[in-house]
């Protein structure tokens, strides 16, 4: 089979199409016949060695395709299933406790093993889940991104009526996810991108306000479209240069809900605030299966629908990489064996 591995960590070049051998089920796996994989910025941090894989490794933790191949329930082989991406142990106190994403031997699929740049990958059992209503490209697009932000925003952050949420990189797979997920919940949503231009595409997805965080200060302009109260809500997958800012922008009593590093993981933030405003911050990392099945269901229901910005074929990684990194995403690129 074809698959996009890298051979070193490095830049996108790094990446090459090779020619494999076919992947077989162990007991208790499947292997699923690759319809489309996502392009994450996960994928690029362990390209560079943020995350340290094995090697050669393939990447891909949005999968979306057919099952091929499955140890022992054989009836189940050419059934459309999206993957769940995390990989848990399912036997730790985290795990007994319905959070997965806290197993004390937890990885991602892409990461602690081979992913969806490929035409076949293999995955536990456990990690499929039935594709009903969606079309695999759809569906491929959706686990990371939505399945986090919902875990965020309604699992987490408790987000609904009355809430203002301020969504950083509003235009990129996790922000335009955000946007839709923080109005589907009943909020009222400022879209902060970094041009004027992705201004109106964070508007078609239902974004309330919009700023260019990179022309206005945007603890200024959130205030001033709160009656100078300021968000009850931030949505920062940005990291270290948006901590201090985010903070600066929330209402007292307020929740940061933050889950990325893409500027970096240090940040130098005023404490003072978070306990005299009673602000709190709420670490997100990954989704549960039921986040990734609820995402799936409102978006077969119409009700949510990820951008597709680009389609490229598996031969073309590296340039789905470079316009990933060009952050000129509006949504999500997709991988098309």
């Amino acid at each position: 089979m074809k698959a996009i591995r890298y051979h070193k960590t490095g830049g996108p070049d790094v990446l090459s199409q090779d020619e494999v051998t076919d992947l077989e089920p162990s007991e208790g796996e499947a292997v699923v016949r690759v319809a489309a994989a996502g392009v994450n910025r996960i994928d690029i941090w362990a390209r560079t060695g943020r995350y340290k894989t094995s090697l050669p490794h393939t990447l891909g933790t949005d999968v979306a395709g057919e099952v091929a191949a499955v140890r022992p329930h054989a009836a189940e082989a050419g059934s459309q299933v999206v993957v769940y991406p995390v990989l848990s142990d399912g036997s730790c106190v985290y795990c007994r406790g319905g959070s997965p994403s806290l197993c004390l031997r937890r990885g991602f699929v892409g990461i602690a093993t081979d992913g969806g740049y490929a035409e076949l990958v293999k995955v536990p059992l456990a990690n499929l889940i039935p594709l009903r209503g969606l079309d695999p490209k759809t569906a491929a697009a959706m686990p990371v991104d939505f399945g986090t932000a919902w875990n965020g925003l309604s699992r987490k952050a408790k987000v609904g009526d009355g809430d203002v949420v301020l969504v950083w990189g509003a235009a990129g797979g996790l922000g335009h996810a955000a946007v839709q997920i923080a109005k589907h919940l009943g909020a009222r949503v400022i879209a902060a991108v970094g041009s004027d231009s992705k201004a109106d595409f964070v508007r078609s997805l239902g974004a309330d306000h919009v700023v260019n965080y990179a022309s206005h200060d945007i603890a200024e302009e959130v205030r001033s479209l709160t009656d100078g109260l300021g968000a009850s809500v931030v949505f920062d997958h940005v990291g270290g240069d948006t901590w201090a800012k985010s903070l600066d922008c929330l209402a007292r009593g307020g929740r940061m809900v933050a889950l990325g590093l893409t500027s970096g993981p240090k940040s130098e933030v005023d404490v003072r605030r978070v306990y005299s405003d009673e602000l709190s911050i709420m670490g997100v990392y990954g989704q549960s299966k039921g986040d990734v099945e609820q995402v799936l269901r409102l978006a077969a229901e119409g009700k949510l629908r990820p951008s597709i910005y680009r389609e490229l074929p598996l031969a073309e990684a590296r340039r789905a990489h470079e316009i990933v990194e060009s952050r000129e995403v509006l949504g999500k690129v997709l991988l098309i064996p």
